[in-house]
């Protein structure tokens, strides 16, 4: 009798840090085929962690950039249909099972991490170094779904398939939340993958009971530049009809759709201008009658601030290469005129500087209830750098 052989699958994640309290920003995961190793399914998203971003400078993800997109637990079960049962592979395979296991917990999902395999063990190098060394390409080195694709040819070049029967695979507890499509992803035209293809070459991976489930993960794929061309609307047309989805149902899937970008926009109480329009022309593309677009969130400015207002700054940025912290920034504000203060406060607070005015840190949401200005970094340094 054969042994159904558990599945390999890559796992990288970018955080907002390295402590225990962090959150995930983005995740890939990438399936291979259990017997060639070949890759046969990808996924990956950013993530918003209701918290600020991290370490942009690293990973290159903005606050801006996470506004829409789904939280941990939104994905959490498109992301646990693809480790249960499966042997984990990554560089650094403690670091990502650690960040995985806390998001897991925080939804309050059980799982065990299994025994995977790491890469980084194999080698004792840095994923670019070991890359570099074996001549696996590695453009766009901190970006999850690249790291993860580095990791997977790594895989595959150390032979790790020879060691992999040694493996546990990890176990996921129910997931009480309804499988979402959505996600967000970072452009791949550098990437090396063309959403049409991979709707066609794999529109039937992974098996899915609900025609619809199938047809959300094409339409969220076509979408990821915000535009449905008439080459991916014939695809996805096709789709539906093969699948026997009726046009009421294809319409109802994307109003379904709508409806979740409308609600990560207003999450957090604000819907910005750069989100209304994003909610605008993915009604367009959908072909929604009568869609509800919701008004942009009328937000306080800075014509005000003058020689003594207060300045309160949180985390750091990187404006044109350079890397701004707040005790720099303190001392521009000081030349200004400005006053620093270290906590946003209703009566002592005039004005917060963040990396990015998305910013869902503890002192941006509390500028947003005070009524509280916010300024980018680098509309900060633009303004005052020279007064």
């Amino acid at each position: 009798m054969s042994t159904k052989l558990s599945t390999p699958v890559v796992v990288d994640v970018e955080t907002t840090g390295l402590g225990s309290h962090d959150k995930i920003v983005e995740i890939a995961v990438i399936t291979l085929d259990p017997t060639t190793w070949e890759t046969v399914d990808e996924y990956d998203t950013l993530i918003n962690p209701e918290r600020d971003v991290g370490p942009t400078g690293i990973h290159g993800i903005t606050a801006s950039m996470i506004e829409i997109a789904p939280i941990f637990g939104e994905v959490i079960a498109m992301i646990a249909r693809r480790l249960h049962d499966a042997v984990l592979i990554a560089h650094n395979l403690a670091f990502d099972s650690r960040m995985l296991r806390s998001e897991f917990e925080r939804s309050g999902v059980a799982i065990d991490m299994g025994k995977g395999l790491c890469t980084y063990r194999e080698t004792r190098e840095k994923l670019h170094i070991a890359c570099e060394e074996r001549g696996i390409s590695l453009a766009h080195h901190h970006r999850a779904l690249v790291d993860a694709r580095a990791t997977a040819e790594l895989a595959r070049h150390l032979e790790l398939h020879k060691v992999f029967p040694h493996a546990e695979a990890a176990r996921v507890g129910d997931v009480p939340n309804k499988p979402s499509q959505r996600t967000l992803r970072r452009g791949l035209a550098d990437a090396g993958t063309s959403p049409l293809h991979r709707i066609v070459s794999r529109a039937h991976y992974p098996a899915c009971e609900e025609a619809v489930s199938l047809y959300l993960d094409a339409l969220d794929w076509v979408l990821d530049d915000g535009v449905i061309d008439q080459a991916e609307r014939i695809v996805i047309e096709r789709l539906a009809r093969e699948w026997g989805i009726s046009e009421q149902k294809r319409k109802e899937a994307h109003r379904a759709y709508f409806d979740c970008i409308v609600a990560a926009a207003e999450r957090d109480g604000i819907v910005s201008e750069a989100e209304r329009k994003i909610i605008e022309k993915i009604a367009q593309q959908l072909e929604i009658a009568g869609a509800d677009i919701p008004d942009a969130t009328p937000l306080p400015t800075v014509d005000e601030i003058s020689p003594g207002s207060r300045v309160c700054f949180t985390g750091e940025a990187v404006v044109k290469g350079e890397k701004w912290d707040r005790d720099a920034l303190e001392v521009i504000a000081k030349h200004a005129g400005l006053t620093p203060v270290k906590n946003v406060t209703k009566k002592a607070c005039d004005l917060l500087v963040a990396a990015d005015v998305s910013s869902t840190s503890g002192k941006a949401r509390k500028a947003r209830q005070y009524d509280i200005p916010i300024l980018s970094v680098d509309d900060f340094l633009t303004r005052f750098e020279n007064p």
